[in-house]
């Protein structure tokens, strides 16, 4: 792909990197955004994180379809704006770089398994932060490198449940699990053992 290959030349990704997506996926990926934006307005609904795959940069994401690698063009390209993949980059500091090959060993040892519609833990099943989460606290000998939170559902500065979350747990026939300890894009893009590479503002 022609852009992908100037992309590249612009940014040069490497193995660990971990990618934030802002996704136009929908009225669950603006709800996600909506519950989970910070003061700063940084709206993500995804990550994943760069691989090398028999000499390839590929990514690794827990998505719909469950734990999946993926071309590393494909997911760059999945949403745009003004042609510009719509993510920020997350890089690992010098001194934390010594994590990185472990939490790969960790993700690529779930591949394949289903994705955590429920946003829950322990359940044999990956949501996409929740995927990094658990592989880089494997990476740091069972010692959690970035904090869980306790999870919202509720809008932005509000009291009410999100619409959108009210009706998606009721499809599923299962209670919002407010205030469960979990994770989410935005806030691990807040890590301190990164730098971010805006690349889409």
């Amino acid at each position: 792909m022609k852009f992908f290959i100037l992309f590249q030349v612009f940014f040069n990704f490497r193995e660990g990197d971990l990618l934030f997506q802002d996704c136009d996926c929908g009225a669950i990926c603006e709800a996600i955004e909506d519950v989970t934006q910070l003061k700063d307005k940084r709206r993500f609904s995804h990550m994943a994180m760069v691989i090398d795959d028999s000499g390839t940069l590929k990514v690794i994401e827990a998505n719909t379809k469950g734990v999946k690698i993926v071309p590393l063009d494909s997911f760059l390209y999945r949403y745009t704006k003004a042609g510009k993949p719509k993510i920020v980059v997350g890089r690992w500091k010098e001194d934390y770089e010594y994590w990185i090959p472990k939490a790969i060993e960790y993700a690529r040892l779930k591949l394949d398994l289903r994705y955590d519609y429920a946003f829950v833990p322990n359940n044999d099943a990956y949501y996409c932060s929740e995927l990094i989460y658990e592989a880089f606290k494997f990476a740091n000998l069972n010692e959690a490198v970035f904090p869980e939170v306790r999870m919202t559902f509720k809008k932005y500065r509000s009291k009410e449940f999100h619409p959108e979350f009210v009706r998606y747990y009721k499809k599923q026939r299962k209670k919002i699990p407010q205030g469960k300890l979990g994770t989410n894009p935005a806030q691990v893009s807040r890590i301190p053992y990164i730098t971010l590479h805006y690349l889409y503002e």
